[in-house]
This record gives structure tokens, C-alpha cells and sequence, in this order.
């Protein structure tokens, strides 16, 4: 039985999804060879992931389409993807890059990094505060304490 959360999603709904989100890479991909040398390297690299992610979803979607088209469900097929999954493979990265213009990293990291924990079920407000503390502490200590390097501000507090 599925929870509220799980309700199956429609091979053909995320076949479009991931059709639009490996357009989306492609272009990221294509408008990052107009950055400098050192800037082109890591939206390139997080395009090819990306699509090769959005890729093998397509793929995946069709081929349960056709199964579904020809009344066989392939053994071991029959497991759906659900709406949580596409909300956190494909609106979360740039509801978080949005947030993280906005709000700046240490904002958009917390209420970010809190939402992914209970979308994906934890329910313990003390493990999702240590988790989110934990991180969150571990980037600082890395980039600001040892690196001496600033996470972005964001525009409200930039101003």
C-alpha cells in the first residue's frame, strides 16, 4: 500500500519531465562554453551528470510506456516512481539555487537541507536539527574557518 506521499506518477508525465530537464542540461551545458577557462569546468560537469541522470529516466519512463502499451509489465518493472522522487531530483536544485540567490548560503542551506530530511521521512525534530547543525557546521569549518573563503550573502543581505 502507498502512503499519501507515493501516489504513482504516470510513465508518460515523467518521460516528459525528464525529456525537459535533459533539454535543460544541454543548454546549461552549451551556455557554460561561454565562461572563462576556470568557470566552464563545473557547470559542464554537473550538465553531463545531470543528463546523463535525466537520460536514463527517459529511457526508463518509454520503456515502461511501451510495456504499458503492450499490456506486459516487465519483471521487476512494476515499481513506479512517485512525486517525492521527481520533487527531489528536479525542482529541489533550483528551488535551492533560487533560494540560495535570495536568501545566501547559510539561509537557503538550513531550510533547504531541513526540507530534504522530511521529505524524506524523518520525522525527529532533534535528528533533523543535528543533521542539519552537523553539516552545516562541517562547511564552515572547511571553507570559512579553514579556507578563509565567504559563502554567498544572497541579495536581501548583500544590499
Amino acid at each position: 500500500m502507498q502512503s499519501s506521499t507515493e501516489k504513482p506518477v504516470h510513465a508518460f508525465a515523467t518521460a516528459l519531465v525528464a525529456a525537459a530537464a535533459l533539454v535543460g542540461f544541454a543548454v546549461i551545458f552549451i551556455v557554460a562554453g561561454s565562461f572563462g577557462s576556470g568557470a566552464r569546468l563545473f557547470p559542464r560537469l554537473l550538465a553531463i551528470v545531470g543528463g546523463i541522470s535525466a537520460a536514463a529516466v527517459l529511457i526508463q519512463s518509454c520503456l515502461q510506456v511501451l510495456a504499458q502499451r503492450h499490456g506486459a509489465v516487465a519483471r521487476g518493472g512494476d515499481r513506479n516512481l512517485n512525486w517525492q522522487d521527481i520533487i527531489i531530483s528536479y525542482l529541489g536544485p533550483p528551488v535551492y539555487a533560487a533560494m540560495l540567490y535570495v536568501l545566501g548560503f547559510w539561509i537557503a542551506s538550513i531550510l533547504c537541507l531541513a526540507g530534504l530530511l522530511v521529505l524524506l521521512g524523518e520525522r525527529r525534530p532533534w535528528m533533523i536539527i543535528s543533521i542539519t547543525a552537523g553539516t552545516l557546521a562541517a562547511v564552515y569549518l572547511m571553507f570559512e574557518f579553514s579556507f578563509s573563503i565567504r559563502m554567498p550573502g544572497g541579495l536581501l543581505f548583500n544590499a
